[in-house]
């Protein structure tokens, strides 16, 4: 049990720091002292030194020589790389999922679309939970296993975005798209639900970039 417990304190300290910046605890830029990080999640430095050095790989964390690590930015373009990515996952899982979903998995995504629109105006972090929660089963709704790794793939990147579009997800445009792409998987109108699916990705891309461009 003692030679296990090592592991157990590395991947729960990674755990926890990948929750934090996920999460938006940890903002972008910010600066990551492994002292202090040691100290609030209660281990040794070593745990917090390997867990960032496993963030670094998914591209989370930066680490600079002789400078220690900070949260990752990304620049304007890569933000627009992603999100155009991602319009292609999502715009192709919304049309195979016109094709595809059943009744209950309509009715799954009307419930998710449901719990987002019932959060809290300030409580940002179920919001988020409930517009991941969406399109996690949009993508899966399409029936290919590739499409959705291929779109959780992006979930790093995108959390690193989330300062700026985390009280998006209940404006009336937002819901309009969502409720867009709903109806017409129900009505059974791949185009359409690939248009929908697409202009709400690259509407969230645009109010993003514009947001970091207005913060220098």
């Amino acid at each position: 049990m003692r030679l296990r417990r090592p592991n157990l304190v590395r991947e729960a300290a990674y755990e926890r720091l990948k929750e934090l910046i996920v999460g938006g605890r940890l903002q972008p830029g910010e600066h990551l002292s492994e002292p202090a990080l040691a100290g609030s999640l209660g281990v040794s430095r070593t745990p917090v030194r390997e867990a960032l050095q496993r963030l670094a790989q998914e591209g989370l964390v930066e680490v600079q020589p002789g400078r220690g690590a900070r949260v990752r930015t990304l620049t304007p373009a890569e933000v627009a790389e992603v999100y155009e990515v991602r319009a292609l996952i999502e715009g192709e899982a919304a049309r195979r999922a016109a094709e595809r979903c059943d009744e209950a998995g309509l009715v799954r995504l009307e419930e998710a679309l449901a719990e987002l629109e019932d959060a809290a105006p300030s409580d940002y972090a179920a919001q988020i939970a409930a517009d991941a929660r969406f399109h996690s089963l949009l993508v899966a709704a399409a029936g290919n296993g590739v499409l959705e790794r291929l779109f959780h793939d992006l979930d790093s990147a995108l959390a690193l975005t989330r300062q700026y579009s985390r009280d998006l997800n209940q404006t009336p445009e937002t819901r309009q798209q969502h409720h867009a792409i709903t109806a017409a998987i129900r009505r059974r109108d791949p185009e359409a639900a690939r248009a929908a699916a697409i202009l709400h990705v690259l509407a969230f891309k645009d109010t993003v970039l514009r947001r970091i461009e207005e913060a220098g």
